[in-house]
């Protein structure tokens, strides 16, 4: 890990204490929003602090200024000019306001400069996990609080599945998951307290949450564990005794009984939402329907030509009109949102046919409520523009895929832990596409952070020692030819 000097020990700590409050601040929010019935609470203010004051010590400490000042100016016309185009984009069709949008960019812009100052302070391995440890320690003692005391929030609008204190069920279960790997990295049967965290964590993911996200998330999480081990393990020749033997083979059986018992649960909401979809009907034509409700309504009001260019543009309603038609020709489930949506936001880009809104966006929270993209990393494709998908995503892509390269290249070395950290980055990346709010989240955000962060570490420190040896070997070599 990278050598903190004696300056540096209170900026470690500061990351440390914003890894901590993370669930306190989740919390924070979310009872405050319910009681007072409104969009932003004292959280929202409180949670960048910390970032902005170890940015603004950095910027005045390292001599890179100049750097900075090219980067941030980047950054800034980016999102001036996004901004710009989401406001003439802006229709009375359109979901969010300018506000809404600004939050989107502040909060991507917050996860490259968290993603700076977790890489350039540093940090210790021990430190660092002592700190997701609380943290994950508070995230569970809530949830359990909560469902023993009845009085946690539910999963999904229908009443089923359990969240605790948290705005959105989808981000817990991505930061828990996050969390549960970095332990796992390093995890030894004398960390007890820490196997305690994972064990109680997994029986909320599997059981409690409801969701694809904890049952599935968890049960790889797990999978990749074994998997791991028994590949260093192999890799290293090492023998296991018997008992250590039918030890595994009991604990994954009772893993996987589990999962199948009490992860159907999980699988309610999805018999639910078939049910839905077989039931829904156009009651105009008494025929099964291929899209929502709302969106099948609006495209019968094109179709009449009932929709005004006020309230949506031309190329909303040609998108529209071929969502719905794609939608029918190909039979999809009209409660898959998520793939509608997707459809939808391809369409509208190929319709617009605009260089600037290819290039910077045509606005996030522009789309028509349902059609909002959930899906994290195509939106940033579609919604916040190629420079923006560059700007926002390059970073983390860059990391992953030399991360990748490292695995693949140094396959018959590679520790265990760093096997885990480029499996939790992937996690994040796939539940990121698929699902959303990875990056968006602070808290979800700052895990995926961290692994990437110890991702880069590993790799940097292997090819130093990799440098160190092959000077050793050139100049053993070079004394050899000599003589």
């Amino acid at each position: 890990m990278k050598i903190i000097s004696k300056k540096n020990i209170r900026l470690e700590h500061l990351l440390y204490l914003y890894i901590i409050l993370c669930p306190i601040l989740d919390i924070a929010s979310f009872l405050f929003r319910q009681n007072y019935n409104i969009s932003y609470s004292p959280a929202t203010i409180i949670r960048p602090i910390i970032p902005v004051v170890l940015f603004t010590i950095l910027f005045f400490k390292e001599k890179n200024k100049k750097n900075k000042i090219i980067c941030f100016g980047i950054y800034a016309v980016y999102s001036i000019v996004h901004l710009y185009l989401f406001q003439l984009l802006h229709n009375e069709s359109s979901y969010g306001n300018y506000k809404n949008e600004l939050q989107y960019i502040i909060n991507y812009s917050f996860l490259i400069i968290n993603l700076y100052l977790f890489h350039q302070i540093g940090f210790k391995k021990s430190k660092l996990e002592k700190a997701v440890s609380i943290s994950l320690a508070i995230y569970v003692f809530s949830l359990f609080f909560s469902i023993i005391t009845r009085t946690s929030s539910s999963t999904y609008i229908e009443g089923i599945g359990f969240k605790g204190y948290f705005e959105s069920g989808n981000s817990l279960c991505m930061v828990l998951i996050l969390e549960v790997i970095i332990l796992l990295a390093n995890i030894n049967i004398k960390k007890w307290k820490q196997i305690l965290l994972i064990i109680f964590a997994g029986l909320y993911l599997v059981i409690f949450s409801e969701m694809r996200t904890g049952l599935y998330g968890f049960g790889l999480t797990i999978g990749m564990f074994c998997l791991g081990k028994f590949y260093v393990g192999i890799r290293e020749k090492i023998k296991l005794n018997k008992k250590q033997m039918v030890a595994i083979a009991i604990g994954t059986l009772i893993f996987i009984f589990l999962i199948i018992i009490f992860g159907s649960k999980t699988l309610e909401r999805r018999k639910l939402l078939k049910q839905n979809e077989m039931n829904n009907i156009d009651i105009e034509t008494n025929t099964q329907r291929y899209v929502t409700g709302d969106i099948l309504e609006i495209y019968k009001k094109i179709k009449n030509g009932e929709i005004s260019d006020n309230y949506m543009s031309e190329a909303e309603r040609n998108a529209i009109v071929k969502l719905c038609e794609f939608s029918e020709k190909h039979k999809l489930s009209n409660v898959n949102l998520r793939t509608q949506q997707l459809i939808y936001n391809i369409y509208l880009v190929a319709e617009q046919k605009n260089i600037f809104t290819f290039l910077f966006g045509n606005g996030y929270k522009n789309q028509t409520g349902e059609l909002v993209m959930e899906m994290e990393i195509p939106s940033l494709i579609c919604n916040f523009g190629l420079i923006g998908f560059v700007l926002y995503f390059g970073p983390i892509l860059l990391i992953l895929i030399n991360g990748i390269r490292y695995l693949i290249i140094q396959r018959k070395v590679i520790s265990f832990d760093s096997i885990m950290y480029i499996f939790g980055s992937l996690i994040a990346v796939i539940l990121s596409s698929i699902s959303g709010y990875v990056y968006f989240n602070f808290s979800s955000m700052t895990m995926a952070i961290i692994l990437l962060v110890l991702l880069k570490v590993e790799e940097k420190n292997y090819n130093e020692k990799n440098c160190i040896w092959n000077n050793k070997f050139n100049n053993w070599w070079s004394r050899k030819s000599i003589s």
